[in-house]
């Protein structure tokens, strides 16, 4: 039976205690660690130059099939395939807050853990119920601002809580447009794939 005991450098003695296998791959063998993850999808589209506020295209994230947009109306929280496909109805008729149905999107699906997917939800449903409070307040104004606070910007700010960067940090951090967002983020090592939506009419 070999020795049981074994001196550590510091003198210490060690008294071996059990054997136990950790894995059933050799020494040299690659072992894979598996972590749990979590997926977000960052949707952006076109810019539609018959609207203004559409001019620089839009980006929104898709979070369980919920998505977060920053529109100029409000800070909409819209069904993934009615965001997609057709928008949300307005009171005043305007259909907003979505794709239209005739903007072509791509949709970047970024890997997240579980911590970090919890703090993008957590801020988004954040910044939805201080915009909810903001119109209440003042029904006729919106604090959007094409700077501060526009639909890029906020997934900008909310991603990088996170640490997945979503602008060109060789420019300043705002504005940020939804194509520079989109470069940025194809580039980032959180892609899983993307996909694209095209646009349903003309």
């Amino acid at each position: 039976m070999p020795n049981q005991t074994l001196t550590s450098p510091s003198g210490k003695e060690l008294i071996l205690v059990a054997n136990k296998t950790t894995t059933s791959k050799e020494n040299d063998e690659i072992k894979k660690i598996l972590v749990a993850r979590e997926t977000i999808e960052v949707i952006v589209g076109e810019n539609i130059g018959v609207n203004p506020g559409s001019i620089f295209g839009h980006a929104a994230i898709d979070i369980d099939g919920v998505v977060y947009s920053r529109a100029h109306e409000k800070y909409a929280v819209i069904d993934k395939n009615k965001y997609i496909n057709g928008g949300e109805s307005l009171p005043n008729g305007q259909v907003s807050t979505g794709q239209r149905g005739s903007r072509n999107s791509v949709g970047v699906i970024l890997r997240l853990s579980q911590r970090e997917k919890a703090v993008v939800l957590t801020e988004l449903k954040r910044r939805v119920a201080a915009d909810s409070q903001a119109r209440q307040k003042n029904s006729k104004d919106t604090d959007y601002s094409i700077f501060s606070n526009s639909c890029s910007s906020n997934v900008a700010d909310v991603l990088e809580l996170v640490g997945v960067l979503a602008h060109d940090p060789r420019f300043l951090p705002f504005p940020v447009s939804p194509k520079e967002q989109l470069a940025v983020l194809k580039r980032s090592n959180r892609v899983v794939k993307t996909i694209e939506y095209p646009k349903v009419s003309q």
